[in-house]
């Protein structure tokens, strides 16, 4: 890399540093929480935007506002660059650079305890937790393919007993990086509040006997110390005959006080040992702030190394890809498991971000990930109203469709930004980052070693400045957020 170039991008950190809001100390915090409560004002009407038009974007005003503003729980598709489990994935730069009006609902990971992701897990006792991707099933035990959206674990063991997960948010993460989860005002509310919080506890089950589907039910908040808030002995899930995500809803009153981890487990305490053939697929806890109106919510489909027609797919079609990761497996999900995601996370928003891994097999004819792109779009629209027959409060579905950033010198991802943007109009907007990233920092060979860890995924630094630059683009579209209520005043009022 040329001195000239080096000092270019040390430029646009630089200004990407500055153009995010001025946060207080971490310790300023601990005074500030205290005092600090959010007003239970209905949402003031949505008034036209008075947003900018970029070249980098297409139909970004559809979604652009519900996103700044905090009213939509979006589930990210993608693939390794943006997964839970990478502690420098892209996953993490939204936890930074992404301030919303308000962030509401947090899903955190199964496969790891990172403070980077946010993520808090504890297994314990003799039972065996193999991680298990969408599509991928254990041995000779194959219920649970295809089942869920994203990586679970899956306990099992003759004999086992005591406490299977604990899951939530990991207290390390509020001192990561100056703070994660940070509202538009530079406040961290979320999570250190005294409001209502569900405490989502997820399992995949059936009602066959060999799925351990009633559990006692733990759940903490914030203080400081190890002592349960909650205990629900004998709690059902209540799965349906087959297999697939069943949940409880533990409602749990926050705290100010502390920085413990927060979330739920599941323990056997009266249910006894299991037997041999006994199983149970573990999936986390969604948290959900249910004293807000309205804020941000995040969650996430896939697995690494998936490409564009890991999603097309439903599981068990014949054109699944077989994916070779630590196994071998054809990675996907079923309608039916996308269904209950839906419901799950009440999701309004999706933002597709594949086709990296596409850059190889069709890296001449990028017009096939732009056909896989539009078969994905029908799927997830006809998934997502036969979730809104369930339930009618979820408003009709809106895409944000990322172009990624290049990981090699490629033509593939310049044609297949251009061919997503012909995707957009209608319920569907398109970022073309990778035309962000040319116009402000150059071609792949000037900047991956400042940005990626191995050519491919973002190091900490490069996951804040891609997710900075996708919540620019936002911004821009919705007009100037500072005045978040649009009455004319920036004021105390637009923060709630």
């Amino acid at each position: 890399m040329t001195r000239a170039s080096a000092m270019t991008i040390a430029g646009v950190l630089a200004a990407t540093a500055l153009a995010m809001p001025l946060h207080a100390s971490h310790a300023d915090d601990e005074g500030r929480r205290s005092a600090t409560r959010v007003t239970r004002e209905a949402s003031p009407p949505l008034a036209a935007s008075s947003g900018t038009e970029s070249p980098f974007s297409d139909n970004l005003e559809i979604l652009a506002e519900d996103l700044i503003r905090g009213q939509a729980n979006v589930t990210i598709v993608g693939d390794s660059v943006n997964t839970f489990g990478n502690t420098n994935s892209m996953f993490k730069g939204y936890l930074l650079a992404w301030q919303p009006h308000r962030w509401r609902q947090i899903h955190t990971a199964v496969s790891t305890s990172s403070n980077a992701t946010g993520a808090w897990l504890q297994i314990s006792g003799s039972g065996n937790y193999m991680l298990l991707r969408p599509g991928e099933g254990v041995g000779d035990f194959e219920p649970f393919a295809g089942t869920h959206t994203w990586l679970m674990r899956v306990l099992w063991g003759d004999g086992w007993t005591g406490r299977a997960l604990s899951a939530g948010f990991n207290e390390l993460s509020w001192v990561f990086d100056s703070g994660m989860l940070r509202d538009a005002d530079g406040n961290q509310r979320f999570l250190h509040t005294e409001d209502t919080y569900r405490h989502r506890a997820m399992i995949v089950a059936g009602t066959d006997p060999m799925f351990r589907s009633t559990w006692t039910v733990r759940s903490r908040n914030s203080s400081n110390g190890n002592s349960w808030h909650t205990y629900l002995p004998n709690t059902p899930f209540n799965p349906t005959p087959e297999p697939g995500l069943c949940w409880f809803d533990d409602m749990l009153e926050g705290s100010t006080a502390g920085e413990g981890h927060q979330g739920t487990a599941l323990y056997s305490d009266n249910q006894g040992a299991f037997g041999p053939e006994e199983r149970i697929g573990l999936c986390g806890t969604v948290i959900t702030n249910q004293s807000l109106d309205q804020g941000l919510g995040l969650t996430y489909i896939g697995k690494g190394g998936w490409r564009a027609e890991n999603h097309r797919y439903p599981f068990g079609h014949p054109d699944v890809p077989i994916i070779n990761s630590a196994t071998i497996y054809p990675g996907s999900y079923s309608n039916e498991a996308l269904r209950r995601h839906f419901l799950a996370h009440e999701t309004t928003h999706v933002m597709i971000w594949i086709g990296t891994n596409n850059s190889g097999i069709d890296a001449n004819f990028p017009e096939r990930t732009i056909e896989d792109m539009r078969e994905i779009l029908i799927r997830y629209r006809e998934v997502h109203e036969s979730a809104r027959l369930e339930n009618p409060a979820l408003p009709p579905i809106k895409f944000l469709l990322i172009a990624p950033y290049a990981s090699a010198i490629n033509p593939f991802f310049q044609a297949y930004a251009l061919g997503l943007r012909t995707l957009a109009g209608g319920d569907t907007a398109v970022v073309d980052l990778d035309g962000i990233v040319r116009d402000q920092i150059g071609e792949w060979d000037q900047w991956n070693t400042d940005l990626l860890l191995d050519s491919t995924h973002p190091n900490v630094e490069g996951a804040k400045f891609f997710a900075s630059r996708i919540w620019r683009e936002l911004i821009n579209a919705a007009g100037p957020t500072a005045d978040l209520n649009r009455d004319g005043v920036v004021d105390g009022a637009d923060f709630g």
